[in-house]
């Protein structure tokens, strides 16, 4: 059974911005603000001094230091985005970028297409895939360098540098189960839909995903436990109040720090489990939601295996 072992979180670079200055990153005037602050609770996002591939590294650098000589001799280092282009496209980033580290003989890969999920589509495949006793490390995070790329009709993108590290010796969380659907027709950013395929989405968006998690909780019965607490993303208040309505799950859920964060890409996850995992909860069991533009869907059932932070 795959299970994660650490989660690195570097604090040195990180700044909450009041969202009034985000004009030129985000696009927000004072009409967006006042929006913002009423219907998605949004007050500060956080943004990171560093470009793209020094708060990576200070990420990466956190968790390699739980790796053993024998288990820095191969793994899979996976960097979970939703920007389909990080650099140019000519460059051997990730490559370099793993090597400068130390991981010459890793195997490494990026995952985009399905957003801001890949993180969770990642943990699905590798529960399905992986080599139980290889090092996995994801890595998320990742610069809100315009509006194109960094704001969205339901939320505001944050820069949050994350890595997990799973399958080495120290656990914290199994991967109980995992969870993924795709709605196809809406493959596109909502920005530049059609009128008619915008209306739909708006129709079927919340709808498919109480849908979505309803199916993931049948499909995960046999191994829910009865203090199972739920972790949504950071990013659509509106629409996980109207989940944890549905479900009756407003005394089970642990919300991240939506107010002074923002949606953090993929990294949604890692940030919010680290906070769970360090708060006074004793609860032996999460449910991580994540949805992606494309849409996709994605759930992951975690099982804690020690009390520690991670």
């Amino acid at each position: 059974m795959t299970h994660l072992s650490h989660i690195a979180l570097p604090q040195e670079g990180k700044s909450q911005q009041p969202i009034m200055t985000l004009t030129d990153t985000h696009g927000v005037n004072r009409r967006a603000q006042m929006m913002y602050e009423r219907f998605y609770g949004l007050q500060e996002v956080m943004q990171h001094e560093q470009c793209l591939g020094g708060m990576l590294s200070a990420a990466l650098r956190d968790v390699l230091v739980h790796l053993d000589d024998t288990q820095m001799g191969a793994g899979h280092l996976v960097y979970c985005k939703t920007q389909t282009h990080n650099t140019l496209s000519t460059d051997n980033w990730l490559r370099g970028f793993a090597d400068d580290h130390g991981l010459h003989d890793w195997e490494v890969s990026a995952l985009s297409m399905t957003s801001c999920a890949s993180a969770l589509v990642q943990m699905h495949m590798t529960q399905t895939m992986s080599k139980p006793d290889e090092p996995l490390i994801i890595l998320t995070g990742e610069k809100t360098f315009h509006p194109w790329v960094s704001r969205l009709p339901v939320g505001l993108l944050a820069e949050i540098p994350a890595a997990a590290l799973f399958n080495v010796d120290q656990k914290s969380w199994n991967i109980a189960g995992t969870a993924i659907r795709h709605l196809p027709r809406f493959h596109e950013n909502p920005d530049v839909m059609s009128a008619d395929d915008r209306r739909a989405l708006q129709d079927a968006y919340a709808s498919g995903l109480i849908a979505f998690i309803a199916d993931s909780l049948a499909q995960f019965a046999p191994e829910l436990r009865d203090d199972m607490i739920f972790l949504p993303h950071n990013l659509n208040q509106p629409v996980t109040r109207m989940i944890l309505d549905h479900f009756g799950w407003k005394d089970r859920c642990f919300q991240g720090d939506i107010a002074r964060a923002g949606h953090g890409f993929c990294s949604d996850i890692f940030l919010n489990l680290d906070a769970f995992d360090t708060s006074d909860h004793r609860a032996s069991q999460v449910l991580v939601l994540a949805a992606g533009t494309g849409v996709t869907f994605a759930t992951c059932l975690l099982d804690r295996t020690l009390k520690h932070s991670i």
